[in-house]
Parts: C-alpha cells; structure tokens; sequence
C-alpha cells in the first residue's frame, strides 16, 4: 500500500490514534453485515453516547457510510480510495 498524500497520511493517524475510534473501526470493518450504533456500542464496550460521537467523526471523514433503518442509524465501511487504504492498514495492525 502506498500512501502518497500528506493529508491523507495524517487523517488516517488521527482516525487511528485514538483507542475509541480504532475500537468502532476495526468492529465496522470486520462485520460481515451493518452495524448499528447500539451493537457497535456492545461490541467496543463504548457508550452509546461516545460511540454516536465517534460514529460522527468517522462519517465526516468519508471512511464509514450510515444509514437509518427506522429511529436506527447503522454503519459500513465506504467505497472510497480512503477507506480502502484504511482497510489495508487495519488489516497489517491486527495481524
């Protein structure tokens, strides 16, 4: 993986660098299906508040897709160059 872009660089270790956040990303990006903030919640061991919270940040940046089902927001990894290389990184961190 090659990482040209300085800001994409940095907006990746900042995604990464806090524990919360790896938590939900690495549950997001590991799901065989959508999860809602409830489970996401249950799995990181978050608050729903923070995990909402966090959920947001990560959406800002384009790396996690939501959608409502219902009063319930649910999450999956983008489709984009970003969330690609966030994938990746993952990946070589949990190996």
């Amino acid at each position: 993986m090659e990482i040209k872009n300085e800001e994409e660089i940095i907006v990746l270790m900042k995604m990464l660098s806090n524990k919360n956040r790896l938590k939900i990303l690495q549950s997001i990006y590991t799901a065989k299906k959508d999860l809602c903030v409830n489970e996401i919640s249950k799995l990181t061991k978050i608050s729903q508040s923070l995990t909402s919270h966090q959920l947001a940040y990560l959406s800002a940046r384009g790396v996690i897709e939501g959608h409502r089902i219902g009063q319930t927001m649910c999450y999956t990894p983008a489709k984009n160059k970003l969330a690609n290389k966030l994938l990746e990184l993952l990946k070589s961190i949990s190996t």
